[in-house]
């Protein structure tokens, strides 16, 4: 057993590798079943992309899934770089495929209000990709935005190096420091060192870059033999994460347990009993940060992040919502109305695009009713729903969403604001475990079973999650 705050708490001994954490009633995952449907007929999916866009205003989202090694636990769909030439031929086909939907989507005049690189790693692109990547983008879109990319610290240290990113058209970018604690970082298998985290940080802020985002983990796993410490110190560790990147200037701080999946290099470990968390303690770790928000006077932008101003640094929010086109390997989009998936392969992504094919393989259409709960749940994450939101995307909320709002303000979950409802704390610590719920259980499974089935000659009519 373990006191904590005077209450008693059972040792857990679990993992985070399913949706298993412990969420009010009201915010668990309803049963459902997703159908995603191989794409045959390229002109029908065409017709899908440039039928159903929500408005006008897109986000972009492109996927660089090269990594310089694989983390103890990364859920993504990520691979190896092999070679300089390999990373080239790839950043070359994700140009042409921007080509590919640009020319059937330039009569639109769509405005790109996003732009947005993930992985993977997106700091081995070297900083001409992006003058090029915002280049080919010009040629099809109006563009209001500049570019945002996810940055490993270890790509960093040349302050020259951040110096041409930000001049190649990169002004907001997402660190992944993880944790300024030697041991934290050594408990999830990253290599980089606390101080080229503060390093990467300096060398970022003295650039110029508009907005600057560190990830930091906490729920870090105890690893028998290897790592092992205290909740406690762990509680200690992560408050003085969070204080160590308000110190440095950052402007966003994004905050998250580690995730250990199935399928994950160190899930091996798991199964051999050497790895534990103490996944019930969630709540802890979720409270320290709401509470150092408020004593900073800090935004919570999303239950998960915290900002100096009403601003976010976002990957893929957008396509909980739509519309947002994404590239590359692995990539989901979605127009609004239709979501679909580039295959999960590499070198398939490659051969696909080098051909003239668009890399699509799977979608599937969102219901008016779907749609709804999407902006929903998007909304919730950011601590509050308010009804304009829905009628500015042409949506009315639905009997159950303003049901479940009064559910919520009667078990103290919500209160009632100017034209919508506001989380209480209580309410922000939910539905921060139910965001991290529905990452395991969709994106992350979903994600693994695209892997499965890479090859489109080979892939099934349907896939069921």
């Amino acid at each position: 057993m373990l006191l904590v705050g005077g209450r008693v708490y059972m040792n857990d001994m679990r993992v985070l590798d399913s949706g298993n954490l412990r969420v009010h009633w009201l915010l668990r995952r309803r049963p459902r079943v997703l159908r995603f449907y191989k794409i045959g007929d390229i002109e029908k999916h065409v017709v899908g992309v440039k039928s159903a866009l929500r408005s006008r205003e897109i986000g972009v989202y492109v996927h660089i899934p090269y990594c310089r090694a694989t983390c103890m636990f990364c859920p993504y769909f990520r691979q190896v770089i092999r070679s300089r030439e390999e990373l080239d031929a790839y950043l070359e086909a994700v140009l042409r495929e921007v080509e590919l939907y640009g020319r059937i989507l330039r009569d639109l005049d769509l405005k790109v209000v996003e732009i947005h690189v993930g992985g993977g790693t997106p700091s081995l692109a070297p900083p001409r990709f992006y003058r090029n990547l915002y280049d080919k983008l010009s040629e099809f879109f109006t563009i209001r935005t500049g570019i945002g990319i996810e940055a490993n610290p270890e790509d960093l240290q040349n302050p020259s190096l951040v110096e041409e990113y930000y001049a190649s058209g990169v002004d907001e970018i997402s660190i992944g420091v993880q944790s300024f604690d030697e041991r934290a970082l050594k408990s999830i298998g990253r290599r980089h060192k606390p101080g080229e985290n503060e390093r990467a940080v300096a060398h970022c802020l003295r650039a110029g870059f508009k907005w600057i985002n560190v990830d930091v983990m906490f729920l870090t796993p105890n690893i028998k033999g290897y790592v092992e410490l205290k909740f406690e110190d762990k509680l200690s560790i992560f408050t003085r994460d969070l204080e160590v990147a308000h110190e440095l200037g950052v402007h966003q701080i994004t905050y998250y347990p580690t995730v250990i999946p199935k399928g994950s290099p160190g899930y091996k470990l798991v199964e051999l009993s050497r790895v534990s968390q103490e996944v019930d303690l969630i709540d802890k770790f979720v409270e320290a940060a709401i509470d150092f928000g408020e004593r900073h006077k800090l935004h919570l932008v999303r239950v998960y992040s915290l900002s100096r101003r009403p601003y976010e640094y976002a990957t893929v929010n957008l396509e909980m919502v739509g519309p947002l086109l994404g590239f590359g390997a692995g990539a989901w989009s979605n127009t609004g109305y239709y979501q679909y998936i580039n295959i999960h392969s590499v070198n398939g992504y490659v051969k696909m695009v080098g051909e003239s094919r668009f890399p699509a393989v799977y979608s599937r259409v969102l219901k008016e009713n779907t749609a709804t709960w999407r902006v929903f749940f998007d909304q919730l994450s950011t601590g509050r729903v308010m009804y304009r939101v829905f009628s500015d995307l042409g949506i009315k909320p639905s009997i159950g969403v303003k049901l479940l709002l009064k559910l919520m303000e009667l078990s103290g979950l919500a209160i009632r604001a100017g034209g919508g409802y506001v989380l209480t704390k209580r309410g922000m610590v939910e539905v921060y475990k139910s965001v991290i719920n529905y990452v395991i259980e969709i994106p992350v499974k979903a994600t693994r079973m695209f892997i499965q089935h890479s090859d489109p000659d080979k892939a099934p009519q349907e896939l069921v999650l």
